[in-house]
């Protein structure tokens, strides 16, 4: 029993002596910090401590909570529980220009001598300063008002010393209060705040009126050594007499404008439009304006201690209109002064272009001379999409629609659309509201087109050094013209470098029947064969399909020499493969692209008999072309053509036929093959040609013509009468 209480009594005094070392720990005397007002601040010992960041630190060697061995004082930081070296020591227990991490916990501590440690609190240094009078920050007062230095907030020590630095209109520092011999200069903190205090605040009796500047700077010698100031506070000072100005004296009908009244504080004033008019609308409960004075055109009011009041008013009609303030107290009763005010019609214009493809989307934009929304009807109607539009600070307006299907179609329809513009207009009643018997602030008319491509080339065939055109319409800005070479992106186009050739053409508006046109010279080396030729439209957006880029050679790689970022290299590919990459681009989801697709064979020769039939005949040809077309040359005012035309190898085997496609194929006097064909150079060929009407009849078993030479092997005519020496006049192209 004896032992047990023994334990009892040792577990109670270990407990007694936790309790008393918390008691200890919590009783660590507390200060901010010494500053002596010299170029030090002062740490003692066993104590909590403030630091701000760039100070100068002595750990205190006199006086009361002396450091016994400064020189051996660390700074400590505290992490996860422990306690870790952060800083020092230092010689002598001096730290310069102190730049300790304000977000840690530190303290200093010395351990030569026992246990001495004081709690540190790191502080970015901080100097606050407004210029006030009363509660009311400002920047300008009448000359005579009381001024208040706020610097709530402040932490830098009641003994550092700083001056307050204020330059006059003519540049130069005010040491003293002309006024009253207060000082500015070389004073401590404590002095400084005593500036917010109303009985002590500063007197501007007798100042010179202008602009002023106000600072507060550290003595670094006087302020631990600190060297900080805070920002720059401009103050206008003036001479108190009674003044009024408009923010602007032109202004808009309904725009709201202010206006500012300085004077002397606790002035009591009296504004109104002289003479007076039911135009003139002040706006009550904004900034000044009394609650009681809203939509009339006088009030009574008095100036604050800041010496300014602002005021806003607006007016309903055009014209030129004057506002007074007159003095009602005080010295400078009957005081008055005014302002004159021009006003003229509000407006809106658009900036918008005048012809829109029906399908893309279009951004409804303009400016406004006042007001803040914009309603926009459409043919005299106005949709919720378009009203109340947001103006900006600048008077810009703008809104996105997409013309398909915005304002009930109204945008979809090919012809004229009329915009007028509303601004303030009341909210839309959907689905909309008919504006016909309103007075629109604005207008613009759009042409709205159908989107298009219309493509003509003006041969089927063409030899290397002769031209050709391709015109038509598109309701783009620009087309885009890509020819490939037969032998694709590795071949030799028709300029006579990669085997895809691009050509870009601007749209224009003329008379004639197109708005494109081009004419293509092909080059003497352009390969020889059947090119296939696109005509691109990105339409309205200038964009190519879901890409970003406006220019198809911008997606592709022509040359192989890199290829560029992004590009598709199309230099090996062939003339189908580089078709079938320019489609897919063409018709991505959601593009409005147009593209149109075309044929022209580039040729040596052309065979051709000239001018001057069931004929069966053969020729040999000097000169391989490719041919897709046949024409027969008529006798003069005749329907003269050919209803049917066939080539055959030697041994008999059909390579090609066409058929006449009658009156109504436009020019008739051609016969199209079902699929161009190519004639060797060397090579006979046998043909069969079947003539309608009257043709030319070339009179001779054999012609050298151009490209080859022709024979007439048998002639049948319409009444069964056979020849040897007739050749029918034709074209091969």
């Amino acid at each position: 029993m004896n032992t047990k209480m023994k334990g009892k009594a040792i577990i109670g005094i270990l407990l007694a002596a936790i309790m008393l070392a918390s008691v200890m720990v919590a009783m660590v005397p507390t200060v901010s910090a010494v500053s002596k007002g010299d170029n030090f601040n002062y740490i003692g010992a066993n104590l909590t401590e403030t630091v701000l960041v760039g100070q100068n630190v002595q750990f205190n060697t006199t006086g009361a909570n002396i450091w016994t061995d400064p020189e051996n004082v660390k700074v400590l930081k505290f992490h996860d529980g422990f306690w870790y070296y952060y800083a020092g020591p230092w010689s002598g227990g001096t730290v310069y220009n102190v730049n300790w991490d304000p977000t840690l916990t530190l303290r200093a501590t010395n351990t030569t001598a026992g246990t001495v440690n004081t709690s540190l609190a790191v502080e970015i240094p901080n100097i606050p300063l407004s210029l006030k009078v009363g509660t009311s920050e400002v920047s300008f007062i009448a000359v005579g008002t009381n001024l208040t230095i706020d610097t709530g907030g402040i932490n830098l020590f009641d003994n550092d010393k700083v001056d307050l630095e204020i330059i006059d209109p003519d540049g130069f520092k005010i040491d003293h209060n002309p006024t009253d011999g207060q000082d500015f200069s070389n004073i401590t903190v404590a002095a400084l705040k005593a500036f917010g205090v109303a009985t002590s605040n500063i007197a501007t009796t007798g100042w010179k009126v202008g602009d002023y500047t106000f600072q507060i700077k550290t003595r670094p010698e006087y302020a631990c050594g600190l060297d900080a100031s805070s920002a720059i506070k401009d103050l206008i000072i003036t001479t108190g007499e009674i003044d009024i100005s408009a923010e602007k004296t032109t202004v808009i009908e309904l725009q709201t404008i202010k206006l500012t009244v300085t004077g002397a504080a606790g002035d009591r004033i009296w504004l109104n439009a002289t003479p007076s008019s039911p135009h003139v609308l002040f706006v009550g409960g904004v900034e000044d304006t009394p609650s009681s004075a809203d939509g009339k055109d006088n009030f009574a009011g008095t100036i604050d201690a800041d010496g300014t009041r602002t005021y806003v008013v607006k007016f309903n009609e055009t014209g030129s209109y004057t506002i007074k303030v007159t003095v009602k107290s005080g010295p400078r009763y009957g005081d008055y002064d005014t302002v004159d005010i021009s006003v003229e019609e509000k407006g809106v214009t658009f900036d918008m272009p005048t012809m829109v493809a029906i399908g893309e989307r279009l951004m409804i934009k303009g400016h406004a001379t006042s007001g803040e929304r914009v309603t926009i009807a459409v043919d005299d109607r106005a949709y919720p999409e378009l009203d109340r539009l947001v103006i900006d600070v600048n008077g810009q307006f703008e809104k996105e629609i997409n013309t398909t299907t915005a304002c009930g179609g109204l945008f979809s329809v090919p012809g004229s659309v009329r915009l007028k513009a509303f601004i303030d207009r009341p909210a839309v009643a959907p689905p909309y509201d008919d504006t016909s018997g309103e007075t629109a602030d604005g207008s613009a008319v759009i042409l709205m087109l159908e989107t298009h491509l219309n493509v003509t080339i003006t041969k089927a065939t063409v030899p290397p050094g002769d031209s050709f055109e391709i015109y038509g319409n598109a309701s783009s800005n620009y087309v885009e013209i890509v020819t490939i070479s037969p032998k694709g992106g590795n071949g030799t186009g028709m300029a006579g470098l990669y085997g895809t050739t691009i050509y870009t053409v601007p749209t224009f508006c003329n008379s004639t029947n197109y708005n494109f046109y081009k004419k293509i010279k092909v080059d003497s080396d352009a390969d020889i064969g059947n090119y296939t030729i696109l005509v691109l439209s990105p339409d309205r957006d200038e964009i190519y399909g879901s890409s970003s880029y406006s220019y198809i050679d911008s997606i592709m790689d022509l040359d192989g020499a890199g290829p560029e970022l992004g590009a598709i290299d199309v230099s090996n590919k062939t003339q189908e493969e580089i078709a079938a990459i320019i489609e897919d681009i063409i018709s991505a989801a959601g593009s409005d692209d147009f593209m149109c697709t075309g044929n022209i064979v580039v040729t040596h020769g052309i065979f051709d008999t000239g001018e001057g039939s069931y004929p069966s005949i053969m020729g040999t040809h000097n000169g391989t072309i490719t041919i897709q077309r046949m024409y027969t040359y008529p006798c003069t005012g005749t329907g003269g053509h050919s209803e049917y035309a066939a080539f055959y190898e030697q041994d008999g085997t059909k390579i090609g036929e066409g058929r006449w496609k009658g009156y109504q194929s436009g020019d008739y006097h051609y016969i199209t093959f079902d699929a161009p064909l190519t004639l060797e150079i060397g090579k006979t060929y046998n043909y069969t040609i079947r003539t309608g009407s009257y043709p030319q009849i070339i009179h001779a078993k054999s012609k050298d013509v151009t490209g080859g030479v022709i024979n007439c092997t048998e002639f049948t005519d319409a009444n069964g009468k056979k020849y040897n020496n007739w050749i029918p006049a034709i074209r091969l192209e």
